[in-house]
């Protein structure tokens, strides 16, 4: 057994602190885990084992950043010296940063693509990522760009991990709707191309007989309204808001939407193929291609292409036999995805 510390700045609701979670369960099974966090707000998720707030929250500001980064640093220094962890492991830039600070045989792990990074995360990668024994990066799309672009020589790949039967549980039963529906699931952000999938559906033919709800919220959201309001979508294009759990209303859509101009390795995409939901995504890097088998468990379309999109919401919707063969096809294809798998290659480490 293994005495484990799982670093993260927040419990709330997102994919990053999902996947953190579905690891330490994992790892609970056999070990001992500690979830350390740097601010306690809107904690979403039930945790395993013991949970330490070290109360650092963000700050606002570039210079308030720079302190911030080097006060959890310290914070983080202590924790670890006093309970003498085995394996530390960390998840996002808000915790690698101040964990590879004070423990170098940590591990990393990367949830964003590195080409993403602002002038001041991309300096911090640079002072701070070479220190650790491994940085780890959830899809082979990342870890090259931070070989190529870091000259990075630790990093290694671990695919997120999924816990199907947890998710299952959470449906109870599927979102009803007067209509068909797919969905579209993620925060209102211009990555996510919300407005290339309104306007690809606004040309779909399928948009006669099937509606588009969209899980979600954020800054863009009056942008998009006004977008469907422009497009007299109203009646179509349903806006459902934020949702604690979403998983009903993957499972009552006829497959998922992704849009997004960029990725890592989108947790959304798994989650639908454990609930059977096909899917329709760009081949943005990076992330899809690694999820979605094109012609097997969904399809995969030309990036920030609108008519090749709603062509293929098109063929998805009107082609049963694919559909069903797609909904067949989802849980086998995520099978090498299960807690127990990659919890064994974090251990590995």
């Amino acid at each position: 057994m293994k005495k484990i510390a799982i670093v993260i700045a927040d419990l709330e609701l997102g994919g990053g602190q999902r996947v953190a979670i579905n690891l330490a369960n994992a790892l609970a099974k056999n070990n001992q885990v500690t979830l350390v966090i740097f601010k306690n707000d809107d904690i979403h998720y039930k945790t395993p084992g013991k949970l330490v707030d070290l109360n650092c929250p963000e700050k606002a500001g570039l210079i308030g950043k720079a302190i911030n980064v080097f006060k959890r640093a310290n914070k983080l220094r202590k924790l670890i010296k006093q309970e003498q962890f085995d394996c530390v492991y960390s998840f996002m830039e808000t915790a690698n940063f101040p964990t590879a600070m004070v423990f170098k045989n940590a591990a990393l792990s990367v949830h964003c693509n590195p080409k993403e990074y602002s002038f001041f995360e991309s300096l911090l990668v640079k002072m701070t990522y070479s220190r650790v024994k491994n940085i780890i990066a959830v899809s082979e799309d990342v870890a090259n760009i931070l070989r190529a672009d870091y000259s990075l020589t630790n990093v290694s790949r671990i695919y997120n991990p999924v816990d199907v039967d947890d998710i299952n549980a959470q449906v109870d039963k599927p979102y009803q709707h007067p209509k068909p529906y797919i969905v579209a699931l993620g925060r209102f952000h211009e990555v996510k191309r919300y407005d290339l999938l309104i306007d690809a559906y606004a040309k779909s033919k399928m948009s006669v007989d099937c509606d588009l709800i969209i899980v979600g919220d954020g800054e863009l959201r009056s942008e998009l309204e006004t977008q469907v309001k422009t497009l007299e979508l109203k009646d179509k294009v349903h806006f459902a808001g934020t949702q604690s759990n979403p998983f009903p209303y993957l499972a009552g859509a006829k497959f998922l939407a992704l849009s997004s101009r960029t990725e890592a390795f989108p947790m959304v995409l798994i989650e639908a193929l454990a609930i059977q939901c096909p899917i329709v995504a760009t081949d943005c890097p990076t992330g899809p291609r690694e999820i979605v088998h094109h012609g097997e468990n969904g399809l995969l379309v030309e990036n920030e292409n609108s008519q090749a999109f709603s062509e293929a919401l098109d063929k998805l919707f009107y082609d049963a036999a694919l559909l069903k063969t797609f909904r067949n096809n989802a849980i086998p294809s995520i099978q090498h995805l299960t807690g127990e798998v990659i919890a064994k290659e974090w251990l590995a480490l």
